[in-house]
């Protein structure tokens, strides 16, 4: 998907148990206030796997694509969220764009992974 096609009237939440977790790739930290997320977006999803309990918005832009923001509950090792992406969204271009189209105030992207083009 380019980057470019991104559009907050498309972003639709949609429930974490409906991305398919070995699809998703982690692409950037992100510095977003989760209190400006919830107001714009509704309450997060809490999920757990084998390493934590995580806070998780979870969207998708176009069909076949997914993204989501999540956060440990209790121990975050850093600031902000993850961003974790499907392979259509994952770019250096891709992080910026999804940042932008949150429509979330001083939100940005903190750090993206080495392996994004």
């Amino acid at each position: 998907m380019d980057p470019r096609e991104l559009e907050a009237a498309e972003l639709k939440r949609i429930s974490e148990r409906d991305v398919l977790l070995g699809d998703m790739k982690f692409l950037a930290q992100v510095d977003v206030d989760r209190a400006a997320l919830e107001e714009r977006w509704g309450d997060p999803e809490t999920v757990h796997d084998a390493l934590a309990e995580w806070v998780c918005f979870a969207f998708s832009p176009a069909d076949g694509e997914a993204f989501f923001l999540q956060r440990e509950v209790h121990h975050p090792p850093a600031p902000g969220f993850i961003l974790s992406v499907t392979r259509g969204l994952f770019s250096v271009e891709a992080a910026g764009r999804i940042v932008e189209v949150l429509g979330i105030a001083k939100a940005r992207v903190i750090q993206v992974s080495a392996e994004a083009p």
